[in-house]
Formats: structure tokens, sequence, C-alpha cells
């Protein structure tokens, strides 16, 4: 513990104040003004902390001279994981066109998947289930979009009706990584201002492996409000805005100069380096989409003045953009870099004034990616394209980011108005900006194309264009910056590197980065030397100074072997430690680093506090709290500081917009976050646990931590490179603004002027197995120029600082520093022992040693076989060990101890099993000696946790008298390995162990072979105990011998405890034993037993939940008159019924029924009154017919279930489904209400005081009927999770074999060989001897036989949901298969076509003998009609556990007690019988039964135990309804009281192997186990789903009025419609029916007198309609659909010649539609779609309605029909049918309609004598009459004068 301590202190000392080291600055001679200058800074810096140091309790020291110890050598790589995104559509609403058919489309990345096509329909039901599966690395999946999009469905293509967005980040990071039940909003993305395009309710889940999924229960759809449900994140308005996402590229500097194609490479060769062969653009992505610059030739320092803009919905639910640096090549684009800026880092969603929108810059973007220097191919490209850190600098990009959110004709933003400007100029340029890159994506249009180009101002597509740079933006300030490093050890170099000539390179950006001659950025471009040393010099600006040389590298020098190791070598720096410095220039914004400086000082401080606090509770009760209170305390002032320190800053000039506001966030978060703390502080409120506490102080720290990254880059990370030969090898990087310096103290870097130890890496992704590549301790500092005199500050003192001969000038930094003062110390090792080790051999064990280096030494621990937890107690010993410096500095601050554990393999190299990083304690040689305290340092190999290594090193110095003058050691052994000495080794106390053994389970083969004869190996400390061997483990894997114990020394500090292991090996022939598996128990704490008492086996109950509810109160122990002859001393706890039972029997029963979710224990006597007036319990002979009499009364409360309807299983399964949901909507609200009852009163009076009762008479008249029912419980997860995985009695232990793989670590099954099911008790062993010969050990206490038992075991699977889709085609046929032992069930025949979600209602009954077959498997298969069946998934249940355990879950208490009936009771033994047996075992008093009461103990319950029949007047009596109530609540029993199991069904995950911690869907089911010594049980529960119910709906068009006229006559001009109307329930659509054609309607009028006939069958409990038909005509089997019931019916205008016109649709759910309007006049839209649900009515409960319903289209009214539904069962309809259209039976008569109504097609006469004769006849006649006038005239005429010729010619003659 003392070591534990210690290192916390130095931790809290680094944060004292930095005072000058006056000793280290003998060598130097800077010049006079700038010290004063800087002195005057630091005092106010000074002042400044003084302030702060009365704050913080830490004595204001000396400053360590190193960084704080990190025990963690690496980060991990971020591994590839599985994902599984599974969707479900359920429907769609509102969507707009005209008689679409609307199919959805699903696209993640590349994957694309699509529903089924539903006709006709606005508002389609799917109800389809989509799984995606993805691997890859979080970051990057979590950038995926999916895109879910409705079309409208055409045989050539499809038109889009709108889509939706989200990314999968958005997704997981909701409560549960889900949506559940939400409605998307889907719009047009190619026109924004169209508005809504419909909803699209679907549930969106993201899990990855071991992610729990919490299914909520579905909404019902009477409640639901699509506008207060929208799938967006919690606080996200419901009505987003469309805005404008501007990403403005400025100009990139530093870029890599080559081109990195091979052809460019050629080119390179012939032209020379002089030449830039980059041609760079950028890349920029958000939500899908992605805008391109234009491509900049031949430039590493390119300048491109353009903006991609994007437009979405604001607040956004994509997060990321991603910005990337691509290089355009001859044969393909090469990614330079990626850098990814997080939206929620650059705004903040508040509301009000706090709240402030995405804005970035204009601000330096910093680059990293792969090393500079390539070669024809890049090794590590994907470190360029954003996976894994980036290695190397590669340039710089300025970027702004805005926001414009679109709110119609508001005020026009500064960018809107610079494009308008900018579009007129932008024609001319156009074709400039497209010329040499016909890739673009964002190019513009010509201007042949203006009009498309307008069009995109309102679509989503992505614009790229021009802008010109705005003359606010102000020429960036430059600053010198200065970077000074010394190294001081380079050891644990890898040898295959060491070999050559090492030195190290230090840069930051491309200043340092000599090798790949980077180009320096801004207008002082440079080329560089490739020299070593000197580099051309930097001038200072404004400065007439000589220039600083730049020294970035080391000389390179040839490492030395390391003694002891020859696998590291090390450079031997000793006294002469080599220094780097050089200039850089950077735009002056270090104000944004001080800021995040400031923070994360506050989040480190708290973080220890808590990390402090954690580990005061392991030792203490009181102490934790205090300490909790005093950090928040600090913290809460150190916030107030910060507060007081922002509002007095002056405002800067090159301060960005989010600079400001960011600044703005920080102190409202913290005045926010001091506020909570101080609540904390304070508790007035409610008292808070410390773990309460903790969880909101951790929560804090998340909070400033995600300040403290700041997303606006000013100096790039710093990076050092180990050079082996000139050629890059190894590197750190470090964050610019840890090395910072400011002087001011708090808002220095946390490593600025302090030793580091950075521990090298591999660029790239690293070889399984990696180790340290190198390591060094380096002291940096980097700051302006203007506090130069700084930099030797911190160093550690005694040092001469070592002049470069080169270069004029006085003030260069040092090249080398040395320290001449020598002193020789001894390192003690003490290696104890270790724990949680990682297995690296087959068979599940290791064989670890440690190798401890120290400097240039190194030393190995002896190798201890085969074990997880080895025991080395070992001295190691380092003498002679040369430390440079000054003794007090080598004392405060030493060199670090790196410890490296491996597995030792006979053949081949040992294995890596991870390292720890320790800080020696220090002994002066003027020192006293005080022992060290053993303690733990956690072990990591990459990322993962490798177990603890308890140990402590001492650095002793040796005295002028030599060795001999040092602490004495322990005498070594023949080995000559020295022991830990005694002083150091914990203290031991003789304990006693006792171990129960149950028996192995589940055990695999090993080496081929199956386990027969295993036996376990107990060990702990040293000593251990064997179980006796398993004679044979086919016939009986339980252990003869039950319990043994055996006596060990642990230490008294339970923190010491060593390990247990539990090995099980298999004795095979011969004599020869083969191990199994293995399992260490590092934490004994959970068994250690404190008193003498006999074992109370604790059992893990919900919570408080003492005696609470409405029905039951707590009052003083007033005797009831009946039991005053009692004895005193006895509780009454009076369970009666409440007097007004009869009446209110609706209401109490619904009250009882509160407790169903959270399974509440109370005294639910409650349920009995539904039983009270018919006596049904065994002792009433003729009971049967009040039970009947009683179950007609309920049928008539059930809704939508007719009349005939028997009430069975499935009443009770809805009926409980129906609480559970109500239950999880007023949760809340109860467990307010539960709080009230006191736990110290123990009467337990059922009246209650009057005001509860009534709150609760009156919250349930509010409420609907519910359907008086008895209910069950309904968990939504398995058993096990809410009963503690019933080990109240005995533990399961999994057995582990083979190498521990970095995923497999909690998740991966493939290591378990076996489990050994048994449990331990350590207690202290009593000192008198004679305590221990008790004949018993404790732990056998209450501990039942394990000998064989036969049981009858009955399985009840319900149904499945969510399943995984095991056919191409996205469904299953899924069917079950029950394994247990030997027997199989399968369950083949009765598979379910094509379902996803199954009702199975199969019950499977097995007898089994236990412990022989006592896992329980149930399958779910895919049947397949060719191959093999795919298994879709598996749960497995221990069904020993159950049958042992004392929640008693062989079979779940009822609700109720009823002998027939649904409800009837199922268990052998009766609620009595069972109290009593519990009695026995718990060796309690009783139970005693007399009239009214039960006594158990001193506790009398007294309840209703006589009951009356209602016909006989006969009274019986039966005490089973109060034994129910008391068993229901047997936890509130004092000492041995727990909850027992109820009726249930439990809701198991279903998991398969390929897909490890993955559900692939759940199975609601229920087992009951029945030992076959007890009486035998009745029939199992009938639970075969319902058979749907036939009903034929009848529905008869009389009239239409009001229809939209659609025609036109040609002559007339006269408007007229063809009418007729179709009708369909939807799903069926192949039975479409259509009346028929009422022409020519001038009127709107249509009369038919029609009549559709639908047939259909229907689930009245689920309100659904149960669909059987094939998918497509391929498929063999018919698949069940269950949909809702919806009646559409259309109204058409008949087309001869073209396609028939749609003017209108009626949808109506016929579970809940409006009433009907009694008249044309009354019916209207309005009226019709803002119906309250109270005013809806059902066809199902009508049976028969008429009247008028309105027509619409795009929501607009389009006429008026009269109908008539008539619903009949199918029974009636075969009894009484009627005809279709105006057909016998039963036939209507013929139309009245107008004569006008006919075809003109059929009768051409008629539609003359009706279009033309009546309407022109009087024309007509009169034309008739002119015809034949003019004829008369013409031939009048025309003979006219022949006649006259004739007449004189005759005449004449």
């Amino acid at each position: 513990m003392f070591g534990l301590k210690l290192k916390k202190r130095k931790k809290k000392a680094e944060k004292g104040l930095i005072l000058a080291n006056k000793g280290a600055q003998d060598g130097q001679g800077e010049a006079e003004a700038p010290q004063e200058g800087l002195s005057h800074q630091e005092g106010m810096g000074g002042d400044l902390i003084s302030d702060n140091a009365s704050i913080t309790p830490v004595p204001s020291a000396p400053p360590k001279r190193r960084s704080k110890l990190l025990t963690k050598i690496h980060d991990g790589e971020v591994r590839s994981q599985n994902y599984q995104i599974a969707i479900n559509i359920t429907e769609a609403r509102q969507l707009v066109g005209e008689n679409i058919d609307p199919v959805v489309i699903i696209e993640i990345g590349d994957e694309k998947k699509q529903s089924t096509v539903k006709e006709g329909t606005n508002s389609p039901f799917y109800n389809e289930y989509f799984v995606f599966d993805f691997i890859g690395p979080q970051l990057h999946l979590f950038d995926k979009i999916i895109k879910i999009s409705v079309f409208h469905h055409k045989l050539i293509g499809g038109v889009l009706i709108g889509s939706f967005k989200v990314d999968l980040g958005t997704v997981y990071n909701q409560p549960g990584h889900q949506f559940s039940d939400k409605w998307a909003l889907l719009l047009d993305p190619g026109n924004i201002r169209t508005g809504t395009k419909g909803y699209l309710k679907c549930d969106i889940s993201v899990t990855g492996k071991g992610d729990v999924l919490k299914r909520n229960p579905k909404t019902s759809d009477a409640k639901e409000q699509i506008e207060k449900n929208l799938l967006i994140p919690q606080g996200f308005p419901s009505e987003r805005p469309w805005a404008r996402f501007y990403v403005r590229l400025y100009k990139a500097e530093g870029l890599p100069k080559m081109n990195s194609s091979i052809m460019a490479n050629i080119t390179k060769a012939f032209v020379g380096d002089s030449k830039d062969l980059v041609d760079p653009f950028v890349e920029v992505s958000f939500a899908g989409q992605t805008g391109r610059t234009t491509v900049q030739k031949n430039c590493a320092d390119p300048v491109w003045h353009e903006q991609v803009v994007f437009k979405e919905m604001f607040p956004p639910l994509c997060r990321r953009v991603k910005i990337q640096v691509w290089d355009e090549g001859s044969m393909n684009d090469i990614v330079l870099a990626t850098h990814f800026i997080d939206l929620k880092k650059i705004s903040n969603e508040q509301d009000g004034d706090k709240g402030f929108l995405p804005t970035f810059g204009p601000a330096w973007i910093n680059l990293y990616g792969s090393p500079r220097n390539q070669g024809l191919m890049d090794d590590y490209q994907e470190l360029n394209e954003g996976f894994g850190e980036g290695v190397s600098f590669r340039g710089r990009i300025l970027v702004e980011i805005a926001v414009e959110i679109l709110l119609g004709g508001a005020q026009e933003f500064k960018f809107s108005k610079a494009r308008k400007e900018l579009k007129l100029s932008s024609k001319d340029k156009d074709s400039k900006s497209s010329k040499g890159s016909s890739k673009d994506k964002g190019d513009k249009t010509d201007d042949g194309k203006a009009q498309q180009a307008s069009d995109k101002t309102n679509s989503t597509e992505v614009e790229v264009e021009p802008f010109d740079v705005p003359l606010e933006i102000l020429p960036e300030k430059q600053e010198e910056f200065l970077l000074f490093g010394a190294f001081f050890e380079a050891t644990m170099i890898d040898r295959r590197i060491g070999d050559k000539p090492i030195s190290f390179e230090v840069s930051i950006g491309n200043f340092g980065n000599l090798i790949d001659g980077g180009s320096h950025h801004g207008n002082k471009k440079k080329s560089v030397d490739q020299a070593e040393e000197d580099a051309l010099p930097l001038l200072h600006e404004g400065e007439g100074d000589a220039a600083m040389p730049m020294v970035s590298t080391t000389h390179p020098e040839k490492p030395l072997v390391t003694e002891g190791n020859r696998n590291y070598n090390y450079l031997p720096f000793e006294a002469k430690k080599p220094c780097v410095y050089f200039t850089s220039s950077w735009g002056d914004q270090t104000f944004r680093l001080h800021w995040s400086n400031m923070l994360e000082k506050m989040a480190d401080l708290l973080e220890e506090g808590i990390e402090e606090v954690k580990e005061l509770i392991k030792i203490s009760e009181e102490a934790p709290e205090e300490k909790m209170k005093m950090v928040l305390s600090d913290f809460i002032s150190q916030s107030s500081a910060f507060v007081s320190e922002v509002e007095k800053k002056p405002k800067r000039l090159n301060q960005t917009n989010l600079d400001k506001k960011r600044l703005t966030l920080c102190w409202q978060e913290l005045e926010a976050i001091a506020k909570e703390a101080k609540g904390l502080t304070q508790q007035q409120k409610k008292k808070l646990s410390l773990d309460e506490m903790i969880q909101a102080a951790q929560n804090f720290v998340e909070k400033i931590r995600f300040l403290v990254d700041e997303p606006q880059h000013t100096i790039p990370d710093i990076f050092i490179w180990m050079l082996s030969n000139n050629k890059r090898v190894a590197y750190a990087r470090i964050a610019a603004k840890d090395l910072l310096y400011s002087p001011i103290r708090k808002q220095m870097g946390q490593h600025c002027g302090k030793i580091k130890t950075h521990f090298l890496k591999l660029p790239g992704k690293h070889p399984a197995g990696w180790s340290v590549q190198a390591k060094i301790d380096l002291y940096m500092w980097l700051g302006s120029t203007r506090h130069s005199s700084a930099i030797l500050n911190n160093l550690p003192a005694g040092y001469e600082a070592e002049m470069s001969s080169k270069g004029p000038g006085t003030s260069k930094p040092p090249a080398n520093l040395l320290y001449q003062d020598r002193h020789v110390f001894q390192l003690r090792a003490h290696m104890y022992q270790a724990r949680g080790l990682i297995a690296a051999d087959s068979n599940g064990l290791s064989d670890p040693f440690a190798k401890v280096t120290f400097l240039t030494h190194c030393q190995t621990t002896k190798v201890i076989p085969q074990t997880l937890s080895p025991t080395w107690n070992q001295m190691l010993l380092f003498n002679d060990l040369v430390l440079h410096g000054d003794q007090k500095e080598l004392a405060e601050s030493p060199p670090l101890v790196v410890v490296e554990l491996y597995d030792s393999d006979a053949v081949g190299k040992p294995e890596y099993l991870g390292a720890t990083v320790a800080a020696p304690v220090v002994k002066l040689a003027d020192q006293g000696y005080e022992p060290p305290r053993l303690c733990y340092h956690p072990i990591f190999c990459g990322n993962l946790s490798g177990g603890d290594l308890l140990a402590v090193f001492e650095l002793l110095q040796v005295p002028a008298s030599g060795l001999q003058g040092l602490p004495p050691l322990d005498p070594p052994d023949v080995t000559q390995i020295y022991p830990v000495p005694a002083s150091i080794r914990p203290v031991l106390s003789k304990y006693q162990v006792e171990v129960l053994f149950w028996g192995v389970r589940e055990m695999k083969k090993v080496q081929l072979l199956s386990v027969d004869r295993p036996q376990v190996l107990i060990e702990c400390g040293g000593h251990g105990v064997k179980s006796c061997v398993i004679q044979s483990y086919q016939n009986n894997p339980n252990f003869s011998v039950q319990a043994d114990a055996f006596e060990v020394e642990l230490p008294e500090n339970e923190l010491l405890h060593p390990p247990l292991s539990i090995c099980v090996v298999d004795w095979r022939a011969f004599g020869r034993s083969t191990l199994v598996g293995t399992y260490t128990i590092n934490c004994l704490k959970q068994f250690l037993c404190k008193s003498r008492e006999p074992l109370a086996l604790t059992s893990q109950v919900d919570g408080a939940q003492v005696v609470q509810d409405s029905l039951i109160s707590t009052e003083p122990s007033e005797t009831p008159s009946s039991a005053q002859e009692l004895p005193t001393g006895q509780i009454f706890v009076d369970i009666g019924p409440p007097p007004t039972v009869v009446p209110n029997l609706a209401q109490v029963q619904a009250a009882s029924l509160v407790d169903i979710p959270d399974s509440s224990p109370m005294l639910e006597t409650e349920h009995k009154p539904a039983a009270q007036e018919p006596p049904k319990d065994g002792k009433a002979k003729d009971a049967r017919k009040p039970s009947q009499r009683s179950t007609k009364r309920r049928k008539r409360t059930i809704a939508d279930e007719s009349a005939e309807n028997v009430i069975d299983w499935w009443s009770k399964y809805y009926a409980s489904l129906k609480k559970a949901q109500k239950e999880k909507e007023s949760n809340s609200k109860e467990q307010k209400g539960n709080t009230e009852a006191k736990p110290d009163e123990v009467v337990v009076n059922i009246d209650g005081p009057k005001k509860k009762k009534d709150k609760i008479l009156k919250k349930k008249l509010k409420e609907k009927e519910i359907p008086n029912l008895a209910v069950l419980q309904i968990y939504d997860g398995d058993l096990e999770s809410e009963f503690n995985n019933f080990e109240d009695w005995v533990k399961t232990f999994e057995l582990l074999r083979g190498k521990s793989t970095e995923d497999d670590h909690g998740l991966d099954r493939d290591r378990v060989i076996g489990k050994f099911k048994g449990s331990f008790c350590i207690y202290k062993s009593p000192e008198d001897s004679s305590i221990k010969d008790s004949k018993q050990l404790r732990i056998q206490q209450g501990i039942p036989s394990n000998h064989p038992i036969k049981v009858l075991i009955r399985v009840y699977i319900v149904a499945a949901f969510n399943l995984s889709p095991a056919d191409p085609d996205g469904k299953s046929d899924p069917y079950i298969v029950v394994k247990l032992g030997k027997t199989e069930i399968k369950d083949r025949d009765k598979y379910i076509p094509k379902q996803l979600n199954p009702v199975f209602g199969r019950s499977f009954e097995i007898q089994a003998t236990f412990p022989k077959e006592s896992l329980l498997s149930v399958l779910i298969y895919d049947h397949d009609m060719i191959g093999m069946d795919d298994l879709i998934g598996e749960t497995r249940i221990d069904l020993e556990n159950r049958f042992y355990s004392k929640h008693r879950a062989i079979c779940g208490l009822q609700n109720q007690y009823e002998i027939e009936g649904y409800n009837a009771w199922r268990d052998t033994s009766k609620p009595t019988e069972i109290l009593t047996k519990l009695c026995k075992d718990n060796k309690l008093d009783g139970p005693y039964f007399c009239p009214g009461k039960i006594q158990i103990g001193n506790q009398v319950f007294s309840g209703k135990t006589v009951f009356t029949e209602e016909d006989t007047d006969e009274t019986v009596e039966s005490y089973e309804h109060l034994a129910l109530s008391i068993l229901r609540s047997w936890e509130d029993i004092p000492e041995v009281g727990c909850r027992l199991v109820p009726e249930h069904i439990e809701t198991r995950p279903l998991y398969h192997r390929d897909k490890p911690g993955m559900e692939q869907g759940r199975l609601q089911m229920w087992v009951d186990m029945f030992p076959k010594d007890m009486p035998q049980p009745g029939p199992p529960v009938d639970i075969s789903p319902r058979k749907p119910k036939g009903y034929e709906l009848r529905v008869t068009i009389w009239n239409t009025e009001d229809v939209l006229l659609e025609d036109e006559n040609i002559f007339t001009g006269q408007k007229s419609s063809d009418i007729y109307v179709k009708g369909w329930l939807k799903d069926l659509e192949d039975d479409k029916q259509e009346t028929d054609v009422h022409y020519n309607s001038l009127t709107g009028e249509g009369n038919f007198n029609w009549r559709f006939l639908f047939p259909f069958q229907y689930l009245p409990a689920e309100k659904q309609m149960v669909i059987t038909k094939r998918e497509n005509i391929f498929s063999l089997e018919k698949m069940e659909c269950k949909t809702p019931a919806v009646l559409v019916l259309q109204v058409w205008d008949f087309e001869r010649l073209s396609s028939d016109d749609f003017l209108g649709s009626l949808e109506m759910n016929l579970n809940s539609f409006p009433r009907a309007a009694k008249s044309a006049k009354d019916c209207g839209l309005t009226k019709f779609e803002n119906a309250s649900e109270e005013s809806k009515i059902s066809i199902f409960q009508q049976k028969r309605v008429r009247g008028w319903w309105p027509f619409a289209k795009s929501k607009e009214l389009t006429g008026k029909v009269e109908a008539e539904f008539h619903l009949v069962t199918a029974e009636e309809a075969e009894k009484n049918p009627v005809g279709k259209a105006r057909k016998e039976p039963e036939p209507l008569a013929k139309p009245n309609r107008p004569d006008t109504s006919f075809s003109w097609f059929v009768t051409p006469f008629k539609c003359l004598y009706h279009l033309i004769w009546r309407n022109y006849k009087k024309y007509i006649i009169i034309g008739f009459i002119l015809i034949v006038l003019i004829i008369f005239l013409v031939l009048f005429i025309y003979t006219l004068p022949g006649a006259i010729s004739r007449r004189i010619v005759v005449g004449s003659s």
C-alpha cells in the first residue's frame, strides 16, 4: 500500500511551482535585459500560482524533473471489429404521390437491400427486417452512412419519393445503440424546397461484439404522434431547417514534393529534385457526398481559394467532415493525407445564447501520414488514408468552415453575398477550371446549362466554386519558436537495428526534418542541405542577431550490447548528454494551447483524486468520502480561478470566431460543472453514495477532456525518429501543447522542461508479439524565442553546458550537457509474484519469467513453469550502477525500471506477455533505511490488460565503505537466487480455505480424447487440495466427496492475497494425467467470510423493494381482536382484502397488476380477489360451475374479441404484454412513490391509508378498462440475469485452455474447455484448535446432496424475434431443435416459411437425469430444401443451477391460484405445500394454519381463507390463496427470505459461434422442471398459436358525390367523368374488385349499388390480418405475414383509349376508423383526418356501418362515397351467403342512373342523340330547313335559265 501512496504523492508534487534552477544556468552567458523581463513575468506567474497554492493541498515543492509515470508502454493498435447493423422497416405514412407503389431501398456503403413492393398506397406496411455485417476499425465504420430511400416502383427504374440519411456513429451513440420505433423524415435531395415527402417508421441498431440490445416495447398506434417521435437524437429539435455547410479551402503548405506514382519517379530521375512533382487537389466528404477542388499542377504549396458547399438539414445526423489531400497521377490518384473534423467539437448544441453553429477558422490543419522517404511504393499508404497514427508531418492546409441556416428570405449571410458576386464572374472562369480536370465531380456547368446550375441551389448536390479572400482576414503574424531537447538515456534498442550507427532526429513540421529535404513553409522556403548538424540559418524576424544554427539530429554513435540481455543495445551517453535545438516559425495562436493545458491539468488532478479515493475505499470506510469532498472542493476552486482568468483576458486580434466561442463554452461548462460539484459536496437534496459521487466526478473528467481537444491546430506535433544508418526505423510522436512553455505555470505543457520516457514504436501496423524498439529519456522544451532563457530552468542540476564551436553568437543553446558527478548505486528488484497473466501456451498456461531492465543492465528471474500467477519471491541485484548528476536530483527523479514478462518456450524464442514501468524507491548513503512496501504494477500488452506484478524496486546509493554499508540481504538458496527480504515480504496469517466440489460440466475433448476421469486441483499460496477422481464423467460428472479444506498462510493485507487457481486434470491409462484446463481467481475478496457463524448464503435480490404499493401500507402494530389470545412478541401482517372487493373487482385486479415488470416481491394478496366470489380451490367439490361463470364475465371485458372467443393462455400473454408496456411508461412515477413506506415498520395492513387508496382508484378509473386476467412476468432478458445466474448455492468457473489472443478477452468461447462447479469459503484459522473439529464444514451448510436425480422437463418456446436472415432473399425458414444430453428433438416438420419473427407456440417434454443431462440447448435452424440446414442461433440454459437454487426456479409461482381454466395451477405442489417445505428447509417454525391466518415463526399473516359459493351459499375453506401471497413476498421474511421466481417468460438472446458476442435474434420461452419422486404434474400448458379467424367483409358501394370531373367534351366544353370505384384489403391486392362504370357523370354523382366481398383471416388479440401467399412465382412455399387490416377504396375515371385516371383514395384501418358522416353535405376531409382516437370505431365491434366517407388526392378532397361495411365471420358467411356485384343470393337493385350514363363506344346513336340532338336540336332543325331552302334556291336558279330559254324557244315556236 505504501508504494501506491508514494506513487500518488509523486504525481501530486509535479504540480508545484517551477523554480529557476540557478545551478543549471552556470554555463550560460545570457543578455541581462531579456532575463530581467522574464523574471518579472515569472514573478507574475508566481503570484498566480501562490493564489492557487492555497487552493491545492500540494506543498509548493520544487517541480519534479520527470514527467508523470505511465505504466503502459504503448497504446495498442486500432483493431478491426465486427459490427451488425439491424434495420427493421415497419411502415410508411403520408408519402407524397398519387396511386404509388412504394418500395424501400436501404444502402450502407456499397451494400444495398430492398423491401417488397406495396401496390397503390401512400401508407404501406412492411414490417421487414434487414441485417448488414461490417468489419473494420470503429472510427471508420462510424462514418458510413445509412441511406434509406423510398421509391415509386416501376418496371424500368423507379422514381425517388424521398430519402433519409444518418451515420452509424450517431446511431451507436444513442442509448442502447439504437433508435427504436422512430419516424424517419423523408426528403427529396433533388429539391430541398419541396418539404416533407413522408415518414418511415423504423428501428435501427448498431451492435458490436458484446453489446446487449434492450428491446423497447412497441408503442401502440393509437397514441402515436409522428412529429413527437422523429428519428433524431435526444435534444435535437423536431423541426430541422436546411443549412448550407461551407468548407473553404484557402491554400496548403509543405506538402510532400514527390509524386508517388512510378512514372513520376522515372521523371524525377531525369529532371532532378528541384521541381515540385506533386499535383494536389482536395476532396471534402460530408454526409455521404463528396466535393473536389481543381488540381494545382506541380505545386507543393498550392493556393486554391475554392469552397465546397454542402446542403444538409441542421443539426445534421452525420458528424464528421473528411478532408483529404490527393495527388493526381497519370495512372491513378494517390491520397497524400486525411483529416477528420468532428462537428461536435466545433459547435455547441445547447439552447439559447450558449449554443453556436459549427464554425472553424480560417485555421491551419496539420496533416500527418506515412514517412516522406518513399521508394517506388509506399509501404504505409494506409496511414495517409486515416487508418492508424500518422508517423510524419505531411504539410498543412488552411481551412474555414461555416454554416448558414436557410430560413428563406432572411438576411443574407456574408458567405452567400460573396457567392452571388462570384456567380457572375465565375462563368468566364468555368472553362478554365474544368480544363485538365475532367474527372472533377464538382465542375461547373457550361453557359448553355445555366438552367441546371440554377436548379443546383435547390438540390443537395455538392457545389464547388471559387471565392475571393475577404479583407477582414488578417495576414498571420508569425512567431519564432525554439525547440530544445537533451537526450539523457537511449537504451533497450532492438538488436536488429542496433548494429549500425544510431542517431536521433527531432522535427516539428518540416523544420528539423533534414533527411527528406522537406521545404519550410511560408515566405521562408529553403532547400536544406543533407548535413546532419548544421543547416542554413533561419533569421529572426526584426532582429539583427547572428542566426542560431539548426541542430536537429544527434551525432551517430555505435550502440553497445546491454549487460544481461543480448536482444537490447544502448548508446553510451554516460556523462555527456547530447542536445538538439532549432527554431521554427508558426502563427502566433499559442493561446489555444494554453487554455487546453489549463483544462487538462484540472482534469488530471481530478482524475488523480478519484484514483486516490478508489485506493482508499479498499482500506477504509470513512476516509474516502472526506477525500472525495476534498477533491471536489479543490476542483471547484480551480474552476473559479479559470473562469476569473478568462474574464480578465484582453481580446486578441488573431482569434477566430471559434476561439471566442470555445473560450466562452469552456468557462460556461466549468461554471456548470463546478455548480454540480458543489451540489455533490453539500448534498442538500438527497444523500448520494460514494459510488455515485465517483461516477459524477468521472463524468466531469470526461466533459473537461472533451473541451481539452483543440480542433484548430497551431504548432504541429513533434516527431522523434531513431535513425539507423540514416534510415528511419522507429518514432515517437508528442503533441506540441504538452511541450509548450508559458511563463504562467498553469498554462505550461505537462511535459515541458521535464524528462519524459518515450518508448519508440515501429511505423504502421505492428507484427504480433511486438516489443519495445527503444527507450529514450528526453528533456524537451518548446516555446517562443522570447522565453529562450528558460530552456534550461528545470534540467537536473549539476551540469556544465558545452557549446558547439560552430557559428558566432552567444545566445545558443548548449550542444551537450556534461554531468561530472558520478555516483555508484545498487538496484534491488524485489520480484514477489504476478497474477492474471496472459496464457501463451496451448494448454492455457504460461511459463513466465521477467526481464528487469534498468539503464544499461538487465537481469532475468527464474522461470516458473505452467502457471498464470507465478510467485518468484526473488530479488535481482544490480551492482555497480553508475549514475551521473546531482545525488539529490537522482533521489527525487531516478531513472525508471522497465519490467517485461515473457513466456519461456523450449523451442523458439520467448513470447512477449506484456510490460510495466516502475519508479524505484531511492535511498541515499546519508539517509536512514526503511524497508519499502510491495505494491501492484499493472501489466499491459499493447492495449490489453495483462495482469498485475507485485514488486518493489530499491535504488540504494553505495556508501564510501562499499557494499557492506548497505542493508543486509537474506542468504541465497542453492542456485544463488536471493529471496525477497522478510522485512519486505507481506506479513502472513493462517487462513482456512474450504472448497465445495460439486462437479465438472461440458468437458470438450483434449488431445482428441474425451475426458473421462477428471480431478480438480485447487492451489493458493503454495498449498492446495485435490478433489476425488470422478470415476466416469459420462455416467456421473459430480464428485462423490463434496467438500474439503486446507490451511494456507496468506497476507494479512487483503489486497495482497495471491490468486487461487483451479486446475482440472484427466487421468488416463497407465497412470498418465493430462491437464484439461485452468481458471484463476485473482481477487479472493468475494469468498472471504468474516464471522464464525454459519455461512449465510447471500442472495442477489432486486433493490430496496421492501413493503410497498397501494394496497399494502405500514402502520403501528395493532393486534387484531381475533388474535388476542396469541402470545405477545408476534408481528401481525394483515393481508386480507378490502371490504369492497366485489364491486371494485376490476379496479383492485388492475391495481394488482402494477408490479409486473420488476416482479415486485410484495404481498400480492390483491391477486386473490379475482378468485373470491367463485371458490376456485381444491377444497370445493363443485367449484367448476362458478369458475366458468366468472370466465364468462371476463370475456365481455375483452375488446375486439367476439363473445365466442375462449380465453386461453394467449389471452394471458397479451394481457401481460399490455401490462408490461404500461408499466414501462409509468415506471419512473412509480419508483418515486415506492419509497414512501418506511422499512423499519413491519406491520402490513391492506386497507392502507385512505389517500393512497383513493389515488389508485382515481388513476385506474381514468385508464381504459383493462381485461381482468391473470398475468405473468415477461422479462426483457434471460432469467439468469434477473437472479444473479442462480449462483446462490454454487459458482460456475469456466476452464480455459489454449493461447490467449487479443480478441478473446471476455467473449471468445473457443478457449473454454469445460466448467467447474464449486465454491470457496476463506476465513482466518481459529486459534483455538478445539473449534476446528466441527463435523461439517461451513461451506456444506444448505447445500443439497449431489446424487443423480430424475427430472421431467417441459420446454415451452413461445416466439422468436428479429432472427438473422439465413436465406439469400433476406428471410429464414426457422424451426426448433432442443438438445438435452443425448436427447435431441428436431421440430423440422413444423418449420415456419419465410419468417424472421416466427410465433412457434411449441412445447416439448424430456425425461432427464441430473447431473448427467443438465445443459439444455435450444437451437433455431433455417430449413433448406437443398443442402444442409443452417444454424441461425442457439441459447444454452444450465438447468441444474436453476433446479437447486433457493430462488425455486423449477416452476414459476403463478399470480393467482386457480384449479382449472387458462390459469390452472401448474406446479406439482400446492402453495401450502411449498410454504411448508420452505419453512422446513430454512428451519422456520411453522407454518400454522388457523382460520383467516397463517403463522410463520413470530409473524402472523392474515387474509381471507373462507370463500362462499354464490349458487349454493356453501362455505369452503382454502389457505392456498393466502399461502401464495406469502410466497410471492417471501423475500420480506427476515434472514432467510429471498425472491422466488414468478410465472414468467424469459427473452433469451441467440448466438452463433461464427459471430461471437453478437445477437442473432431473441427467443421467448420458459422451462418447467418436476422431480420424478414428486407427484406427476398435470398436462402441459397448451400454447399452440392461435389460428386466425376467418371473416368476410361485405362492402356495398351505394353512391358517390362531388367526384372530380376530369374529362371535357370537345363539342360542348362540358366537364364529366366516367366514374368507377376499386377496392381491396391492403396486401391482398390479388383480390382487387371494381364496380361497373357510371359513364358521363356531369355532377360527380355516381350510382352503383355494387357489393365487394373480401374474405380474410384475422387475429383479434394482435389486431392483425394474417396473409398467406407466395412471394413470387418461383417460391415453393407460401409465406405468412401479419399486417393491419386496412381497406383501400379508390375512385377512378375510366378511359377507353388511354390508361384510366386516378381521382382519389380512401384508406381505413378496420380496427380504428372515423365515424361516417350521415349525409354527403356533412362529409369533409378535415373532420375525417382530425378525428380523435376516442371517436374512432372498429368494424370488429360495430359489425355494420353505413355512411359517407371522403376520397382524397394529395391531401385535397376529390369526392365522397356512400358505402356500407358489414363484417361477418366465415361461418356466418357460409350460412347466409351474398352475391358479388349485384348477383344472387340477395341481389342488389340496379342503380337508377340518368339517361346520360352510357358509353359512346358501345351505343354511338344514343351518344349522338344525347350529345348533339338534345343540345343542338333547334339549330339542327333550322339548319335543315335552311339547307332545304338553299337547295331549292340553287336548283331554282340553276334550272331557271333553261326553263326561260325553253319557254322562249317553245313559246316562239
